[in-house]
């Protein structure tokens, strides 16, 4: 249990009783009796973290019992009979960034770690918590200040005998600057589905073993496998992990003529699945004689994120590859025994998109996607006003709002419904 808050230690001094009192040893680890009501009903230990050095800002206490649910609810309650309240959710985080401790960066990405399903969607989350995009955000407002700074003096100085720096060197660093922040950009759509999950679809004909191949991937029976063509007909999802990274497998319907209502609805969700997903794999009976149709409709999708999975392979007594030699990616597989798996994951992960940002920093939230592009539309325009000469003045009010967009994106004068919003998303004690 976490106390918050100027009366957290007087708190909690009423419900542990150690040999030194909380609060006299600070970060100190003490072991007492947990009381109720003045009368013990567990051991544990506890923890003081003195203002302004917590994760909230403000005097915390740590209080550890005993995994039970029923002496957890005693001991919160017993709490809040001395007047504490319960907690809203994300409010110790929201503390933290009332208070300095965090910037609203930050903040996000504390609920993007509790939430990462991945170790690389951990790293990133980790990345942006341990404030290295907030770093990059700094820096490019420091750009902007020195660039607002130089169109100032000129402004300042407009009728003193002063050479203002050249318009072609403030102008070279406003354009350097607006390639930091379009680069940042760019990482959006792969750090978006990295921490919501690679989207690979398995497409194909009918019973050519995409449910059997679902199941082999997730290695739990999800799908239903029969011998029945068009079994299934909706948008089957699994999810799992390769390399580290989050993948959401969805198994579609079987692609071919069908009048059924209900199957001619789960095939065009298939198709449609095709090309939103970040990968397809198009899946072939490799026993079959004639692959004519799998051809023709291999021409409607991308090559470069379609990986051709010859299934059956352990059936199949001949095999014609050379119909296939104008397709980039190949991978035989059987589903059934789990033959070529490892290959059509290896194969998977080195077409899969990856961030193009060498530190390793992504841009994970719209929010900040929306930010940043306000803030390079300023940018550009004060660029353009400066190219063509036009008033300093004017170029000053563009730069100034592209500063304010990357205040915002830190946190920085900012209402309360964007917050309410943000920590909504936080469960209770974080």
């Amino acid at each position: 249990m976490r106390l918050s808050g100027p009366n957290s230690i007087s708190i909690a001094q009423s419900i542990f009783l150690s040999k030194h009192p909380l609060g006299t040893r600070i970060r100190f680890a003490e072991y007492g009796n947990i009381l109720v009501k003045e009368q013990a009903i567990d051991t544990g230990l506890a923890c003081v973290f003195v203002a302004p050095n917590s994760y909230t800002g403000e005097d915390t206490v740590e209080i550890s019992c005993h995994g039970s649910r029923l002496i957890l609810e005693m001991v919160v309650n017993e709490a809040i009979r001395l007047g504490a309240r319960s907690a809203a959710p994300g409010e110790f985080t929201r503390r933290a960034y009332m208070n300095g401790r965090l910037d609203l960066i930050q903040a996000e990405a504390v609920v993007d770690l509790i939430q990462a399903s991945s170790e690389k969607g951990v790293t990133e989350a980790y990345n942006l918590a341990g404030g290295r995009l907030s770093q990059e955000i700094l820096q490019l407002k420091e750009s902007l200040v020195k660039v607002l700074a130089y169109i100032e003096v000129g402004l300042d100085f407009s009728d003193e005998d002063i050479d203002p720096i050249s318009r072609q060197q403030i102008a070279q660093q406003l354009d350097d600057t607006l390639k930091q922040a379009q680069q940042l950009v760019d990482t959006f759509e792969v750090g978006r589905r990295r921490m919501q999950g690679y989207m690979v679809a398995l497409v194909g004909q009918p019973n050519v073993g995409k449910s059997t191949l679902l199941n082999n991937l997730l290695g739990e029976e999800r799908a239903i496998v029969t011998d029945i063509p068009g079994t299934t007909r909706d948008l089957v999802e699994g999810r799992t992990v390769w390399g580290g990274h989050s993948i959401r497998l969805i198994d579609t319907a079987g692609i071919r003529e069908s009048t059924d209502p209900i199957e001619f609805e789960g095939i065009k969700r298939a198709r449609k699945m095709a090309e939103e997903a970040d990968l397809t794999l198009f899946v072939i009976d490799a026993t079959q004689l004639n692959f004519d149709s799998e051809i023709n409709f291999l021409r409607k999708l991308d090559p470069e994120k379609t990986i051709v999975v010859l299934n059956k392979i352990d059936q199949c007594k001949h095999l014609e590859k050379s119909v296939f030699c104008n397709i980039p990616v190949v991978v035989e597989i059987s589903a059934l025994t789990g033959f070529g798996r490892a290959d059509l994951i290896d194969t998977a992960l080195s077409i899969l998109p990856h961030s193009a940002s060498s530190e390793g920093v992504v841009l994970t939230r719209q929010r900040h996607v929306e930010c940043l592009n306000s803030m390079i539309i300023n940018a550009r325009n004060a660029l353009k006003l400066l190219q063509a000469g036009e008033p300093d003045e004017c170029i000053a009010v563009e730069l100034q709002e592209a500063h304010r967009h990357l205040g915002a994106l830190l946190g920085e004068d900012v209402g309360e419904d964007l917050l309410d919003s943000i920590f909504s998303d936080f469960c209770i004690g974080k």
